[in-house]
């Protein structure tokens, strides 16, 4: 399953190559085109607790930081 994220800066946030980085330490890697980062995890996974938990992780670690976010995920 692939998960992609859109992202939304603020310029009252963090600077946005600091997201960056959180993203990159997470796992994510960006992507050119229609969204900005992309997670790869296994189909078989399906909305297990993993999947929760990256989501959870990553929600925590945006915290604070300006950022809005959307996320799509597909088979």
């Amino acid at each position: 399953m692939k998960t992609y994220i859109k992202m939304q800066f603020s310029s009252e946030g963090m600077d946005p190559s600091k997201i960056i980085k959180i993203l990159e330490d997470l796992g994510w890697k960006t992507v050119v085109g229609e969204y900005d980062f992309m997670y790869e995890s296994s189909l078989s996974e399906g909305l297990g607790d993993s999947f929760k938990n990256m989501i959870d992780e990553l929600n925590n670690e945006l915290k604070g930081t300006g950022v809005r976010y959307s996320l799509y995920s597909f088979p």
